[in-house]
């Protein structure tokens, strides 16, 4: 052999093991990120195959989705409640259940995982067997359910994954589940038939991550109905609907999708103006601030004069401003609520409207 092809061989020699080192990261990595969650899916609050239910505790504190699609269905159902973006069976949810039904093929048998076949309740306290480092599957052969205690403390890592996989249904009644170091976007809950999580006291829960179901028929149900917050993350049915109920004090937040890092608020509505008519001297804006930030309500008359003009600073969270409607003359007003966050963002709602009547 000469010295040519010699140096010739070593380098493919060197190149196969460079590709194999390549393969065996790339292999790792996807271990690490079985789930496959799309873009278009990952948008959604909820996403539901035939309606989407919401229902708010009162018109001065309605429910508010930022992102809800339904496919094939097109049917959204609202009550004291609103949808900030619906999408209606349109290319987006359509290409969102696509997704979704990828993800829940993707929960079943990721690769690389650690399964462990897990009890029919939430554990009060650590998750016993914690999660391995990567992806952790608990397996739940038939009903997942679980009612008061204290709460189920996940810990892991940033990048760990746990996945659960619900037989048939999954019911979380008054039951607080908490994440340590584990970030809400990579917990899973796979269920085959019917989801339900209720909140219906003055303890606020959180019930983090993503619920999955998909059988015909079968619903995912969320319901707050006391005094206790409830936050909860990102719902897709793929065979039934989804209803959201606001019934109680308590606001309902939900983690998904991300408002610049955080939670989104289910009451961050554009504005609502109660009473209207007014007939007394205050009038006041409901809206909710996402993060920190400057709030600017500018009202105009039906001709286009400027009524009047709020600034304010606020907190996140539900706020109120209010207003002097009795140097108002009598007739209907126009007004734009402009909120400009802390992070440079600034949202600015519709044109909204209402009555002045002395």
């Amino acid at each position: 052999m000469n010295k040519f092809v010699e140096t010739k061989m070593n380098v493919l020699k060197r190149i196969k093991q460079l590709f194999a080192a390549t393969l065996a990261l790339a292999l790792a990595a996807q271990g690490a990120s079985a789930q496959t969650l799309g873009s278009t899916v990952a948008s959604f609050n909820i996403l539901a195959n035939p309606q989407v239910v919401l229902t708010g505790f009162s018109p001065t504190q309605p429910l508010n989705i930022p992102v809800v699609g339904t496919s094939p269905g097109i049917t959204l159902t609202l009550t004291n409640a609103s949808a900030g973006t619906y999408h209606p069976n349109d290319t987006t949810s359509i290409n969102g259940m696509s997704e979704g039904l990828t993800l829940y093929n993707s929960l079943t048998n990721p690769p690389g995982a650690t399964f462990v076949v897990f009890g029919a309740g939430l554990p009060a306290g650590a998750l016993i067997p914690a999660p391995s480092a990567g992806i952790t599957v608990y397996q739940v052969a038939a009903a997942l359910s679980t009612t008061n205690g204290a709460p189920t403390i996940i810990t892991g890592g940033v990048n760990d994954v746990v996945i659960f996989q619900v037989g048939t249904a999954l019911t979380n009644t008054d039951h607080d589940v908490q994440l340590v170091g584990i970030q809400a976007k990579n917990v899973y809950w796979q269920v085959t038939q019917a989801a339900s999580v209720t909140n219906d006291d003055a303890t606020p829960r959180g019930f983090p991550g993503t619920i999955i179901n998909n059988t015909i028929g079968q619903d995912i149900t969320v319901v707050s109905s006391g005094a206790g917050a409830l936050r909860t993350g990102r719902l897709v049915s793929l065979g039934g609907k989804v209803s959201v109920t606001q019934s109680g004090a308590g606001v309902m937040t939900f983690d998904f999708p991300f408002a610049n890092g955080g939670p989104t608020g289910s009451n961050c509505t554009a504005g609502n103006f109660y009473p209207s008519p007014a007939t007394g001297r205050v009038g006041t804006f409901s809206y909710c601030m996402e993060l920190a930030g400057n709030v600017k309500i500018q009202v105009w008359n039906v001709i286009g004069d400027l009524a009047s003009k709020i600034e304010d600073v606020k907190p996140a969270g539900s706020q109120t401003s209010t207003m002097d409607t009795a140097r108002l003359a009598p007739g209907i007003y126009l007004y734009v609520l402009e909120r400009s966050y802390v992070n440079g963002q600034t949202t600015r709602s519709n044109v909204k409207k209402f009555v002045v009547k002395h």
